[in-house]
């Protein structure tokens, strides 16, 4: 969700005013639906139904906030909106992309590189104006959500790039699609806690979900790394 002046009047406040009340609704949920596929058996009926419910409220809430950024130029939106919609795409997409080794139909398309560059060169793009002083919401954490677009999206570009060099492993795509989905609901819950956890200092009341999330994404993947070598011992 986006942080907003709620203040204002014309054209531009009678389009942004119903997005804005529909990004909020579908954010809350959102906070709330993404713990459910953490909670459940990874691969079962319920997990899938309850990842598609979370894909479905971010698609709406980044949608949402694209229409608003356009309305409202802020480079915070600009970063935040690029960064969850990258994480959201390409964790979903990982999941009809399991065997680009094997199966050329699995490696990247026009579309995933298309996503991949649009986010590239908005975090480029953000992280310049900052440098010049332009930057019209929070720097800090403006930067740190480009940082995380660009880190994402090299990713993905050594990924489309190299798709059987290192790290590939038949298993890479879980823990891709495990780390960018929790990247997605980090987003979500950052910008949730900014608006609503106001007691927490600056920027770290912003900041937290994403070093906890990224914290629990790396611990999660070394656990399925580990236990899978146990298993093939």
């Amino acid at each position: 969700m986006l942080q907003v002046e709620r203040s204002g009047h014309g054209p531009d406040m009678t389009l942004f005013q119903p997005f804005l009340v529909l990004h909020i609704a579908t954010g809350m949920a959102a906070v709330l639906v993404g713990f459910a596929p953490l909670l459940t058996a990874k691969g079962s009926r319920a997990h899938r139904l309850w990842g598609r419910a979370f894909v479905v409220l971010m698609t709406t809430l980044l949608a949402c906030a694209w229409v608003m950024t356009a309305l409202r130029f802020n480079t915070y939106f600009l970063a935040l909106s690029a960064t969850a919609s990258l994480t959201l795409f390409s964790g979903v997409r990982m999941l009809g992309r399991k065997r680009p080794d094997v199966r050329p139909q699995d490696r990247a398309r026009p579309l995933d590189w298309a996503a991949t560059f649009g986010a590239l060169g908005i975090g480029v793009w953000v992280l310049a104006l900052i440098a010049l002083g332009r930057s019209d919401g929070p720097p800090v954490v403006s930067a740190a959500l480009a940082y995380g677009a660009l880190s994402v999206a090299a990713w993905d570009l050594w990924r489309f790039l190299r798709p059987r060099d290192w790290p590939f492993s038949p298993d890479l795509w879980r823990y891709e699609h495990l780390v960018k989905m929790l990247s997605a609901h980090a987003a979500v819950l950052s910008a949730f806690s900014g608006n609503f956890l106001t007691f927490l200092p600056q920027p770290w009341s912003q900041l937290w979900p994403t070093v906890l999330f990224q914290s629990m994404a790396v611990i999660w993947t070394a656990t399925l790394i580990l236990r899978r070598r146990a298993l093939q011992a």
